[in-house]
């Protein structure tokens, strides 16, 4: 029988195990992640947990606060969820590469579906020049289809709110040049007209059909000549080690800790770390104005009632927007300040920016000081250029006039939010259509010059663009494991 082992149970990893399954009745599928499993089923979004206890529960364990060895948690004092630090359910990961600031921010979380358990489920899709330009138009506009149906893409949330039919209209009027819609949003509409958010138990096969385990922890591929033939994998409970064969390993780990499992195996590509981007973020919350929008009361734990998109433009906008009302101040106000408990509600905006990838903003690993996972530690060279720090400021600049439509912002803001904020990071094992040494895949995902290896994640977005990753990177999963089953199903070598 045919085996495939995958390394991570995000987005894009939850995918390739769904195609490959799909596609494949015989194969075995055996997926590992470091993490436990949250939630019933494994791999749900946390924000669909009924009680606040629970949700907090969730995210303590992904932080790696549950008795994980080899797992850092978040620092004392650093969790504040919407603030600067890491957020609840994410743990801080990495250290500035010496003569640089690095990404302050930097965070992952380690669990059974990744951060398809904690994500905001936003899911606009890459226009312009944020598009992989090597990949033929018509073809990815089917792999973005699939993505979406992967992922419960719906471009019709909230069209019972008000608040955003208002909120709609006064950005048509305001931003007649820019993209003006509802955000697309992976979620299904519930009976009481609230969602269930999307989370990596939507993608993942039905359970039979692969065999997962937590809690357990890849620390090296195995590598015969140029032929990975499969990992040894450690029990995080008992610490023991165990070597397993397979015919194909994709590793979807992230963008951060892939490479790290790629040099700490000795697949060292000259491209492997570099080109890292994210986005810029510009952040802010906006008290509304009485009478702006219509009052709303809260109605569940995640009381977002309105999801806006300021899309993509070239040249009229080249920023992604999203701007999302709750009752509630999704930022923690003391109960004496001015703006709290504002009667009309909150609008939370958030303008993501474009990094121009350069080689020089990496992530390099450092064998002689191993981290708590026993892989060399991950230590990360990036900056922003002057042509970055103007684009903030132009969104800066179209964020005070949105803003200006409804009310005021909360004082200090908008502001840059500390590199590593937006939790996109992208390039690091970035995909091209010749092997030319700047980057490690080819345009199916697989590893140049090696055979049985095939990558995912937003590792492989060679971009600058500024809409969320995750739909782009689901739908680089479902090229690259259509084209997987493909070669399986023939016996073919797995390899550009």
């Amino acid at each position: 029988m045919t085996r495939v082992l995958i390394v991570g149970s995000g987005p894009t990893g939850a995918a390739y195990a769904r195609v490959l399954t799909e596609a494949l009745p015989s194969i075995q599928v055996v997926m590992v992640d470091a993490g436990p499993i949250l939630t019933d089923p494994p791999g749900m979004n946390i924000k669909n947990i009924p009680e606040p206890g629970g949700q907090a529960a969730a995210r303590d364990a992904s932080q790696g606060t549950a008795g994980l060895p080899g797992v850092a948690g978040v620092p004392g004092g650093t969790v504040a969820e919407g603030t600067v630090t890491a957020r609840h359910g994410t743990h801080l990961i990495g250290r500035p590469a010496k003569g640089s600031g690095g990404m302050p921010a930097a965070a992952v979380s380690t669990c059974v579906g990744g951060q398809g358990a904690h994500w905001t489920c936003a899911t606009p899709r890459p226009t312009g020049t944020e598009r992989v330009a090597f990949i033929d138009p018509a073809e990815w506009e089917e792999h973005v289809a699939d993505a979406e149906r992967l992922l419960h893409t719906t471009h019709s949330a909230f069209t019972e709110s008000p608040q955003a039919d208002a909120a709609l209209a006064l950005l048509a009027d305001a931003f007649p040049d820019v993209p003006v819609r509802r955000l697309p949003i992976a979620a299904d509409p519930k009976p009481d007209g609230m969602l269930r958010w999307a989370g990596t138990d939507v993608v993942l096969p039905r359970p039979g059909r692969f065999l997962l385990r937590p809690r357990t922890l890849c620390t090296r591929l195995l590598v015969s000549g140029n032929r990975v033939t499969g990992a040894v994998l450690r029990d995080q409970e008992t610490g023991a080690s165990e070597r397993l064969e397979a015919d194909a390993v994709v590793v979807a780990a992230d963008a951060l800790r892939t490479p790290q499992l790629l040099w700490a195996s000795g697949i060292r590509p000259p491209a492997l770390g570099r080109y890292l981007t994210e986005h810029p973020l510009l952040f802010g919350v906006v008290a509304v104005r009485p009478g702006t929008l219509p009052a709303v009361r809260a109605r569940s734990l995640d009381p977002i009632t309105t999801a806006v998109n300021l899309g993509y433009s070239d040249t009229a906008h080249p920023f992604h927007a999203q701007l999302m009302f709750t009752p509630t101040c999704p930022v923690p106000l003391p109960p004496d300040h001015p703006q709290a408990d504002n009667p009309a509600g909150y609008i939370g905006m958030g303008w993501g920016v474009r990094k121009w990838p350069r080689s020089s903003d990496r992530v390099t690993f450092d064998d002689g000081a191993p981290d708590d996972t026993g892989l060399p530690a991950i230590r990360i060279a990036y900056e922003l250029t002057e042509r970055e720090e103007a684009e903030l400021d132009r969104a800066r600049s179209v964020a005070l006039r949105a803003a200006a439509l409804f009310g005021d912002f909360l004082p200090g803001m908008p502001r840059a939010m500390p590199a590593g904020s937006s939790l996109h990071y992208m390039g690091t094992f970035r995909m091209g259509p010749a092997d030319d040494g700047t980057s490690v895949c080819d345009t199916y995902s697989r590893l140049w010059g090696t055979d049985g290896l095939v990558l995912a994640g937003n590792g492989l977005i060679p971009t600058a663009n500024a809409c969320n990753p995750t739909l782009t990177s689901v739908a680089l999963a479902a090229r690259g494991a259509a084209a997987l089953a493909a070669r399986l199903r023939m016996g073919t070598p797995i390899r550009p």
